[in-house]
C-alpha cells in the first residue's frame, strides 16, 4: 500500500504536467494556466455552494433525530473535491468535477460505506458465523428477587 501511494504521489504530477503542456500546446500557455485558474476558481465557488446545501440538509436531518451518515459523506467528498480544485492541473479540476456531482458522491458514498462495514466486521462476526445484522443490543445486569414480584399496574402480590 506505501508503494501505491508513492506512484500516485509521484505519477499525479507528472501526468498533470503532461496534460497542461498538450493544452498550453493546443490554445498557448498564458491561455492555459488563465483557464487552470478560472477553473480553481469556478471550482471553490461550486463546491462552497453545494457545501451550503449539505449543511443545510444535515442540520434538518439531525433536527429531526436521524442520522446525518449520508451528509458526511456528502461533505467528505466535497472537502476531497475542493482540495482537488485548488492543485493546479486539468486531471484534478476534472476529478474535482466528477466529485462535486451529487449523483456521483452517492454512488461512490454507498460503494465505500458498505465495504467499509465488511471490512470492520468480517464475513462472519458472530459465534455461529452469521453475517453481521443490523439491530439493537442491549447489554444490562439484572438481579432476581424471589420474595415477591410486583407489576406496574398492580399492588405487590406474594410469590406462589
Amino acid at each position: 500500500m506505501p508503494l501505491l501511494i508513492l506512484l500516485v504521489l509521484l505519477a499525479v504530477p507528472y501526468l498533470e504536467f503532461l496534460v497542461f503542456m498538450e493544452v498550453g500546446s493546443a490554445i498557448g500557455g498564458f491561455q492555459a494556466l488563465l483557464l487552470t485558474i478560472l477553473t480553481a476558481i469556478i471550482g471553490v465557488y461550486l463546491i462552497r455552494q453545494q457545501g451550503l446545501i449539505v449543511m443545510n440538509r444535515m442540520h434538518q436531518t439531525l433536527q429531526r433525530g436521524e442520522s446525518p451518515v449520508t451528509d458526511m459523506v456528502h461533505g467528505f467528498f466535497l472537502l476531497v473535491a475542493g482540495l482537488f480544485f485548488l492543485l493546479p492541473g486539468f486531471i484534478t479540476d476534472t476529478i474535482a468535477l466528477f466529485l462535486a456531482v451529487e449523483p456521483i458522491r452517492a454512488i461512490l458514498g454507498k460503494f465505500i460505506v458498505n465495504n467499509i462495514g465488511t471490512s470492520f466486521y468480517g464475513k462472519a462476526s458472530g459465534p455461529d458465523n452469521s453475517p453481521h445484522k443490523e439491530g439493537i443490543i442491549i447489554d444490562g445486569e439484572f438481579e432476581e428477587e424471589a420474595e415477591s414480584h410486583k407489576n406496574i399496574d398492580q399492588e405487590e402480590k406474594p410469590e406462589d
